[in-house]
Formats: structure tokens, sequence, C-alpha cells
């Protein structure tokens, strides 16, 4: 009978243990079932807090062309759109919205046809105390042929690589590709990306109320950075692209190279929200006769805004015009 007793009580026992670990195994469960609905629901409310930022700064983009009374209507860093802003605070997080102007910037894609613009680009690397003949490298991975350039590279410098690969031969898609080029360090890229975008090729001309000084430099031959410091990016805009030439001797910049209006801009939202982190980079067209406005391409990640030499006291910045 005790025998018995005993064999029922630790019957009774194990059940009890199974029971125990079932009851953990379901509870842990549904405690990641939760962590998981939580984290997806805070990723869509962070989508959207990010694609209403957007929505905003193209609302901005709108107003600033159907709203300027000078003749004719410039871009500049004195307009709405550029005025950096504190984060915006939301319910369970904040956004911060930043956005630039990409044709204040050097359009690598604009050199595939373009000689005058493949000297504008060894001129940027110059002033960025990087080698010129990079510029040749560039223009292989653009260009249609097989031809090498220069000191530049083809696919048989590619497939040498681990894993290997090719040269698109097509426009690059993102300045963030400059990091697969032959012969550019990390640092080369770090220092070249706060300069350039990559638009479609027609995009060639550069905005010189945006354009930073290494950039403005570039227009020209003979024009150090550090003179180009004291017109970059003026407090009192440049009405027409004639307005600059003759401020110094020796800038003469190849004829319609330039211009005071863009129609290409990029928004960078980082919107903090619960657990989740989205920073979402929206390229967006402007029609200047219309003011209206489309996202061509959306990105996610990188910084939200590239580092550059804008705070280095090589570029004058605080005695421009």
């Amino acid at each position: 009978m005790n025998r018995q007793r005993g064999i029922a009580l630790l019957t009774v026992l194990l059940v009890a243990a199974l029971a125990s670990v079932i009851l953990t195994q379901l509870l842990g469960r549904h405690h990641l079932s939760v962590a998981y609905t939580r984290q997806a629901l805070h990723a869509q409310q962070a989508m959207g807090y990010a694609l209403g930022g957007e929505a905003w700064v193209r609302h901005l983009l709108y107003l600033d062309r159907i709203e300027d009374d000078r003749n004719p209507p410039v871009d500049s860093l004195e307009d709405a759109w550029a005025e950096p802003r504190a984060p915006f605070e939301l319910e369970q997080g904040s956004m911060e919205i930043r956005v630039r102007d990409l044709e204040g910037l050097f359009n690598l894609n604009s050199i595939e046809t373009d000689p005058a613009a493949q000297e504008r680009l060894r001129r940027l690397l110059s002033a960025l105390e990087l080698e010129p003949t990079l510029a040749d490298v560039v223009l292989d991975w653009i260009d249609a042929d097989e031809e090498v350039h220069g000191l530049g590279a083809e696919d048989p410098t590619y497939l040498l690589e681990s894993p290997a690969y090719r040269t698109p031969n097509a426009p690059m898609a993102s300045v963030t590709e400059l990091r697969l080029l032959a012969n550019f360090e990390a640092e080369d890229v770090e220092r070249l990306a706060a300069f350039v975008t990559a638009l479609p090729p027609e995009a060639d001309v550069i905005n010189i109320n945006t354009a930073p000084a290494p950039v403005l430099a570039a227009l020209a031959p003979n024009m150090d950075p550090i003179q180009a410091g004291r017109y970059a990016r003026p407090q009192t805009p440049w009405l027409l692209p004639g307005d600059l030439i003759g401020q110094e001797a020796g800038f003469a910049p190849e004829a319609g190279s330039m211009t005071t209006q863009s129609r290409m801009f990029e928004a960078s939202i980082l919107v903090q929200h619960g657990t989740q982190r989205l920073l979402l980079r929206s390229v967006i067209h402007r029609d200047n006769e219309t003011g209206l406005t489309r996202v061509l391409q959306r990105r996610f990640g990188g910084p939200l805004e590239p580092e550059g030499f804008d705070d280095d006291e090589r570029w004058p910045l605080e005695e421009r015009r």
C-alpha cells in the first residue's frame, strides 16, 4: 500500500513538473509574441511619422516656389526649407528633419559624356586634397565602354577582388557606390561624399547659392577654395548666375554650368518612436514652373547629414558675402 502511494505521489509530481514546463514555455512564447507585436506596431508608427515628415518637406518646397517674390525666384540657404529646426516632440519619441539641395553638390554622373565636367571633378578632388586621377576611376565605373581612361579601372581590376564583381557601365544610383571603386580608401569616400551626389546625368549645373566652397571652386580653373569660401552660401543670395562672375579675378566658369534655382532636394527624416529608430532619406524633385513635387527615391539608413568641411577653418564661411 505504501509503495503504491509513493508511486502515485511521484506520478503527480511528474505531471505537475511537466505542466509547469509547458506553462513556462507558453508564457515565454506569449511574451515573445507580445514583444514582436509591439516592435511591429512601433515600426509602422515610425514609418507613418517619417512619411508625414516627408510630406511636410514637400509642402515647404512647394510654398517656397509659389511664395517667392524675388525676380527671378532663387533657392538659397536663407529659404524656409533650409532652416535648421529642433527635433519635433512625439508622443513616444521625437522626429528630426534635415533638407539639403542636391544641386548645390557635384553630380558624379554628369562626367560620362562631358569633358568639362570631368575637369570640374578633378578640381574638386584637388580642393579636397585627394588624387585628381580618381576622376578616371569614377568615369570608368559609369561609362558604357570597357576602355580604361588614364589611371582608371575596368572589369579586369574588379574581377580580381574577392568576391569578384564588374563595373555597372551605367550611372551611379547612390554615392555609396564609391566604396566599391578601385583606389578609393574609406577616408577618401568619407571626405568626398559630403560634396557629391548621384543624379541623372542631365543634372549638370551647380546652384551657386547652396554650393559649399570646394564645389564652388571646382567650377573654374585657378579658383582657390579659400577664396571661394568668401562667396559660398551667401547671406544675400545671388539672383543670377552671372552675378558671381567677376567677383574674383580668373573666376570664369563654363557657360551653363551655374544656376540659382534648384529642382532636386534630399530630405533626411530621423524618427525615434518607442523602441524603434528609423531614418528615411527621400530624393524629391520639384517642378519650378508649378511648384509641384514628387518623390523619386526612398532609402533607409546612413547618417542624418553627411560630415563635411563646413566647420573646417580652411573654408572661411564666417566671412561669407
